[in-house]
């Protein structure tokens, strides 16, 4: 059973598609470089067994921007307008990258709300120092390097290169699925992620949660995960070898495999 159109949040038309029957809920969070169509290889193996909710944020995919709002603010609330559109009282949430942030508040704001909670490449909003200053040099390599449209075939700053070296074809279809819309730029969304501390509120989190995080990830390297997953009590760490910042994409069998044990044992 399938479900998919748009629900008016009274500022935005949001974009969600959920797959599956009625059972446990996942709902995923994209990143800046995604859509909800980025989980495909996610959708099909998990909705075997739970209901799976895709969606864009705001400005990504097939959502608005009319109101301007953008950011992980306003998603953690369309995520709450979705799931109550569909009836749906919790849910395991997955947040990959900047999904993360919102993935990370709506558990603060709703902890009743969620079963457990997956963290993807990204700290969250949970910051330290270190943190902040490797998003700034990330943030300028990035700035300073040609657009994304101008690197060689299959080349992007969030897929690791065993992938464009194993299978290019895969590669370059991350690229292809991004380019299909024009989302908010980079340089809108990081001040809204730099703006958004989580880390008070993460010390507070009491449900599993797991971080989960490619072995040469250059935005959220596996040391900054483990400093942030030890703000979290319940938490624990998966590093996935020979993949970057998406290993949920590069290297989707290990990814699938690390998550559905995680939610199997989270299950309620």
């Amino acid at each position: 059973m399938s479900t998919r159109g748009f629900i008016d949040t009274g500022e935005e038309q949001i974009y969600f598609e959920s797959w599956g029957d009625e059972r446990e809920t996942v709902i995923l969070n994209h990143g800046l470089g995604g859509s909800h169509a980025t989980w495909f290889q996610q959708v099909a193996f998990l909705t075997p067994r739970y209901r799976v909710i895709t969606w864009d944020q705001r400005g990504f995919g097939r959502s608005t921007r009319a109101s301007g709002e953008i950011g992980p603010v306003p998603a953690m609330h369309d995520m709450g307008h979705i799931l109550d559109h569909l009836e749906i009282d919790s849910a395991h949430v997955i947040g990959q990258s900047m999904g993360g942030w919102s993935a990370l508040g709506f558990a603060i704001e709703h902890p009743q709300r969620v079963l457990s909670l997956v963290l993807a490449d990204t700290t969250a909003g949970i910051f330290s120092p270190e943190t902040r200053q490797t998003l700034i040099d990330y943030g300028m390599t990035i700035a300073s390097g040609p657009p994304v449209d101008q690197l060689p075939l299959g080349h992007h700053p969030a897929i690791g290169s065993a992938l464009v070296d194993g299978d290019l074809s895969h590669a370059f279809l991350y690229g292809q699925l991004g380019s299909l819309t024009d989302p908010p730029a980079p340089w809108e969304i990081m001040p809204l992620l730099m703006a958004t501390d989580h880390t008070n509120g993460a010390s507070h989190i009491d449900v599993r949660t797991l971080f989960i995080v490619g072995e040469h990830d250059p935005i959220f390297p596996p040391s900054l995960i483990r400093s942030a997953a030890n703000i979290i009590a319940r938490s624990e760490v998966a590093v996935i070898e020979s993949s970057g910042h998406s290993p949920y994409f590069e290297r989707p069998g290990a990814w699938n495999d690390i998550v559905a044990t995680f939610l199997r044992q989270s299950s309620h």
